[in-house]
């Protein structure tokens, strides 16, 4: 499973737990009923992923299914000629 499902477990659980909380909010109508409620619900849960990323596991882990090779083609970026501009024709 851990090839299926890359990324960290509290990662997943975080999109699990804000799936289920926003499906709640729009089956009990909350952002037409309880505006202000369903606004600090979501700014909550806004918070919270942001203080996860910031807070939570670090770059440590495998995080996408191919290996990641460096190039094998390297560029030279060389700055353009300052005189070219201001010559005369």
């Amino acid at each position: 499973m851990s090839r299926i499902f890359l990324g960290y477990p509290l990662h997943w659980l975080a999109l699990v737990v804000i799936t289920s909380g926003l499906w709640y909010a729009g089956d009990e109508r909350l952002h037409v009923i309880h505006f202000n409620a369903f606004i600090l619900a979501v700014l909550a849960i806004s918070a919270g992923c942001v203080l996860l990323v910031l807070y939570g596991p670090g770059l440590s882990g495998r995080l996408t299914r191919d290996e990641i090779v460096p190039d094998e083609i390297e560029i030279h970026w060389t700055s353009p000629d300052p005189q070219a501009d201001h010559q005369d024709s």
